[in-house]
């Protein structure tokens, strides 16, 4: 059964969440998309079906300050409000009758970021990870080599356009700040999850060396996947969606 709900982060804001829900499912994944995304982009639903097919309970996430269904703050999108609402929902579904440990944890690009974080800070409560289109280790060597800082520091903020609404937003510059208070590179020496990292070949070469630095900071056990042809945006055609959803389902041990 799929429900979309709403419930309130710690700062009193309206976080939209997607349910996918059967009562003969035993598992549960948290999804959290990319910056400025939704739940229902195209990689994400292909995340969600996929976690569906292996017996999950799924709770896909819109964070706040992105082009969806959630609430908007003043301050709005950083890397800090983002990985937030990541543990506010997961907070929110322990107090479910869904809820189990340990639990699966998948995002793309800045949702990426967010879930290797929290599977760092919460190594005993998380035993498969999935980060896709992981983009940094750094965040200070993120923040300084930003394609957007230049348009930042000149006009205050960079306007990103959503692909899947054609809807814009803005990133100010306390999210370049914001991004110099992390470095993930121990914590992520803290995961126990079985993890399985995913990146495409036409990703920029700096994620694809970072998604690469990750794999080799992991002392878990885990897998890379470089998918021929695919772009950070993992299903943005038929065919990009078609590599993603079969890489995937090589997966058999989740």
């Amino acid at each position: 059964m799929i429900e979309n709900i709403y419930i309130k982060n710690r700062n009193n804001l309206k976080i939209a969440i997607r349910l996918n829900l059967d009562k003969n499912r035993n598992k549960l994944v948290i999804l959290e998309h990319g910056l400025g995304a939704r739940k229902e982009y195209p990689h994400m639903l292909v995340l969600e079906n996929f976690f569906v097919k292996n017996g999950y309970n799924v709770v896909s996430i819109d964070a706040c300050d992105s082009n969806n269904d959630s609430d908007k703050s003043l301050e709005g999108i950083t890397f800090s409000g983002h990985y937030n609402d990541l543990e506010d929902a997961i907070n929110w579904a322990k107090t479910q009758n869904f809820y189990s440990e340990p639990f699966a944890l998948a995002g793309q690009s800045l949702g990426a970021q967010s879930v290797v974080l929290y599977a760092g800070n919460y190594p005993n409560k998380v035993n498969v990870l999935l980060p896709v289109a992981f983009c940094w280790i750094n965040g200070k060597e993120e923040s300084k080599t930003s394609t957007r800082r230049e348009i930042i520091e000149k006009q205050g903020f960079a306007e990103k356009i959503s692909k899947s609404t054609g809807k814009s937003f803005l990133i100010k510059k306390n999210y370049l700040d914001d991004l110099e208070n992390y470095n993930l590179e121990s914590t992520i020496k803290n995961i126990k999850a079985h993890t399985y990292i995913f990146i495409g070949t036409e990703d920029k070469d700096m994620h694809i060396r970072n998604s690469k630095k990750l794999y080799d900071l992991l002392t878990c056990k885990k897998e890379f996947f470089l998918l021929p042809n695919v772009p950070h945006d993992l299903a943005n055609t038929e065919e990009t969606k078609k590599t993603f959803e079969n890489t995937l389902n090589i997966i058999k041990d989740i």
